[in-house]
């Protein structure tokens, strides 16, 4: 094995640089996902204050937003382990769609009479803040 071919398998190994266009596209990824979640909120409230469209675009919301995360998050884990940061904007992309999937769940059982809105509404407001740790992740890529 030749130098030049030994180091080309040591940088294999090796966290790459993101480059600007990576950052600025998994940061507008999860911005969007932080908009989708927040948006969620805002359905919710619709749904309480008695509008009737809200309750079938709050289920559909979730459903998108559970699918979503969870292909993200896969995406990442995949393509962005190798770069510094990656692997874990990748794990908070997969905690944050198993958090939406408990909420989807949690929801779905309130809706059919289970007295869970004291879990699913505070869940509601951790999952704003779960993914704004993602969109903070993403800001991340490839830093020390």
């Amino acid at each position: 094995m030749s130098a030049d071919q030994y180091n080309s398998a040591v940088h294999l190994d090796r966290p790459t640089e993101p480059s600007r266009n990576l950052r600025r596209w998994w940061g507008a990824v999860t911005v969007v996902l932080v908009a989708a979640v927040f948006t969620e909120a805002v359905f919710a409230g619709a749904m309480l204050s008695g509008a009737a469209w809200a309750r079938a675009a709050h289920r559909l919301g979730a459903l998108g937003l559970v699918g979503a995360a969870v292909a993200v998050g896969l995406i990442a884990v995949v393509t962005l382990r190798r770069i510094a940061h990656g692997l874990k904007l990748g794990l908070t992309l997969l905690a944050l769609s198993a958090a939406l999937l408990v909420q989807m769940v949690l929801g779905a059982a309130s809706a059919h009479g289970a007295n869970l809105l004291w879990l699913h509404v505070p869940l509601g407001v951790a999952l704003v803040g779960l993914a704004g740790q993602a969109a903070a992740s993403a800001r991340g890529l490839g830093g020390n």
